[in-house]
């Protein structure tokens, strides 16, 4: 199987991640005049292309198409080889128990703790090469608990239905914003699996957990898969069956936009508005009421704009004539230019139409008062544009209007301008 796999697959040793302060003492030993061979489970084909790449190593023992040299077969080539105790050996696996025992020294690398003790209790350990890492901060940016920010798009509904004081509706919104964040936290994770040689290569996405190294790949399956399984397990117990039917859709366009939609011009845009727009209608599924269609064309307007201002800034940001892995090329920042813009001011377009439809009398005592949103968005929607043309915007909007405090500022005057809609102001005023 690691034949066939090791003749399908590509891996390109100059991008993967090593442990730098182990490199640091394997070529101090080298430099002492020790011989060093890469031994490994690995496919011979694999282990030879890396042995290559970092020029240190004498010679190689590897799996080929007669021997997995794992485990016991590792340890009895080594003996073959060196004789009994006649070696150092640096292992990371249980796997390697066999060989650190029949080492003269063994070497960890980043064990976990039940290797650490069970390779002390069977081998002589001379040292352990362990990085300094806060788990709890590599899981946090792996599952990119930054993002979840996002999913306050889930109480949309809740605000447009003035539901706000019903503490029913706020235990269950509190729920679907769980399920929702563990589960774009496991789709992260699978799209940094899916992206790993291209995140590799990326200025600052080489600096993920995955892609740098920091979690290993099996761990991060583990992961997602765990929060997956409890964001389906929450839905089901506590939600409406149509919420769990809205979060497994949102599951399945997250994933196509993963693997395929986002290498499709203007389709990965409009895919982006629409997840954005079914975190609405996950809210609204999650507390029982209806989404009102003008928020919904509102929101796959708004959002689009934002979706082609995070392209304007790849393409600005790279120095190539096609944006690697994307539909997009050079030329077409004018158009994005064009549209992007455009798509923000024709969500503003929806909320004045809004406004001034009759449904809005029955929602507001003051309906007036919602006018001044239009200009507020405006001003928001046209300032992250300039901002952006300016090279001042990060990569992603959210997370830009997230860290900006105008944003903040802007999002404030618009809540209050909503509470001053809900009130009777013309009664407040004529009070003598």
């Amino acid at each position: 199987m690691k034949e066939r796999l090791a003749g399908s697959v590509r891996i390109e040793p100059s991008i993967l991640p090593y442990r730098e302060e182990l490199m640091a003492f394997l070529d101090e030993q080298r430099r002492r005049g020790r011989r060093l061979l890469l031994v490994t489970a690995t496919h011979r084909s694999i282990a030879d292309s890396i042995a290559r790449h970092l020029g240190i190593f004498s010679g190689i023992m590897a799996t080929d198409g007669r021997t997995n040299l794992s485990g016991q077969a590792k340890k009895d080539a080594l003996v073959a080889a060196f004789g009994e105790g006649g070696y150092d050996y640096i292992g990371d696996s249980h796997r390697d128990i066999k060989s650190f025992a029949s080492a003269r020294l063994s070497y960890l690398a980043d064990p976990s703790r039940s290797l650490a003790k069970k390779a002390r209790a069977k081998a002589r350990v001379a040292g352990i090469f362990r990085r300094k890492r806060n788990a709890i901060l590599i899981a946090a940016r792996c599952v990119r608990a930054h993002q979840w920010t996002k999913n306050i798009l889930l109480a949309v509904p809740l605000v447009a239905a003035h539901r706000l004081l019903d503490g029913e509706a706020l235990l269950k919104l509190c729920l679907a914003f769980a399920c929702f964040s563990f589960q774009a936290s496991a789709t992260y994770i699978i799209n940094d699996l899916h992206d790993l040689s291209a995140d590799r290569l990326h200025p600052e996405k080489r600096f993920r957990p995955l892609a740098h190294g920091d979690i290993s790949i099996p761990a991060g399956i583990a992961l997602a898969l765990a929060l997956s399984a409890s964001a389906i397990a929450l839905a089901i117990s506590f939600l409406p069956i149509a919420f769990s039917y809205a979060l497994v859709a949102y599951t399945a366009i997250t994933l196509a936009y993963s693997f395929d939609l986002k290498k499709r011009l203007i389709v990965d845009a409009l895919v982006l508005a629409l997840l954005y727009t079914a975190r609405i209608i996950a809210g609204a599924i999650a507390i029982s009421v209806k989404a009102s269609e003008w928020l919904l064309i509102f929101s796959l307007f708004f959002f689009l704009s934002l979706a082609l201002l995070k392209r304007f800034i790849e393409l600005e940001d790279s120095a190539k004539e096609k944006l690697s892995g994307r539909g997009y090329a050079a030329t077409d920042i004018e158009v994005i230019l064009s549209i992007g813009p455009t798509a923000g001011l024709l969500s503003v377009l929806v909320l004045a139409l809004y406004i001034a439809s009759p449904s809005v009398q029955i929602l507001y005592r003051t309906p007036e008062v919602l006018w001044l949103l239009c200009p507020l968005l405006i001003y928001w929607i046209t300032r992250i544009w300039f901002l952006a043309k300016r090279g001042m915007v990060h990569h992603d909007p959210i997370v830009f209007a997230v860290m900006d405090a105008r944003s903040y500022v802007v999002a404030a005057v618009f809540a209050i301008l909503l509470l001053m809609a809900t009130l009777d102001l013309r009664r407040l005023l004529e009070r003598p």
